[in-house]
C-alpha cells in the first residue's frame, strides 16, 4: 500500500510542478522579465515548455538557471534603498515588543519580481524532487530487471 501512496505523492508533486510552471511562464511574460527586449525574448523561449505543461525536459536545465539569473538581476535593478522599520517580536500586557530592523525597499515591480522568484524557487525544488524520484524508480527497475 505504501507504493500507491508514494505514487500518489509523486503524481501530486508532478501536478504541482506543471501548474507552477504555467503560472511562472505567464507571470514572467506579464512582467516582461528581463532588462531588454533580447532578455524578454530569451526568457519567453526558456519558459515555453513550462507554458505548454512540460516542466521536466532535461534540455531546460541551463535555460532555467539563466532565467533565475535574469530574475535576480531584474530584482537588483528595482532596489530603491532601505528604511528602518519596527519588527514586532512579542506582545504582553504592556503592548508590543520588538526591534528596529533595516528593511530593503523595492519598487512595486520589484516586489512582484520577488514574489515570482519565490514561486520560481518553489517550482525548481518541486521539479528537482520529481526528477529525483523518477531517477530512483528507474534505478530500482534496473535492479529488478537484472
Amino acid at each position: 500500500m505504501q507504493l500507491l501512496s508514494d505514487r500518489q505523492d509523486m503524481d501530486d508533486l508532478a501536478a504541482q510542478a506543471v501548474a507552477l510552471g504555467r503560472q511562472i511562464a505567464n507571470r514572467a511574460k506579464s512582467l516582461h522579465l528581463g532588462d531588454n527586449a533580447r532578455d524578454v525574448a530569451f526568457v519567453s523561449r526558456c519558459l515555453g515548455r513550462l507554458k505548454e505543461r512540460q516542466p521536466f525536459d532535461a534540455r531546460d536545465e541551463g535555460g532555467l538557471d539563466a532565467v533565475m539569473d535574469i530574475l535576480d538581476r531584474s530584482i537588483v535593478a528595482e532596489y530603491l534603498g532601505s528604511e528602518d522599520r519596527f519588527e514586532e517580536t512579542g506582545y504582553d500586557e504592556f503592548g508590543p515588543h520588538g526591534e528596529i530592523r533595516e528593511m530593503l525597499v523595492y519598487s512595486d515591480r520589484g516586489e512582484e519580481l520577488i514574489e515570482l522568484r519565490f514561486l520560481f524557487q518553489d517550482f525548481l525544488n518541486i521539479r528537482e524532487s520529481v526528477l529525483d524520484q523518477v531517477a530512483a524508480h528507474r534505478c530500482l527497475l534496473g535492479i529488478m530487471n537484472r
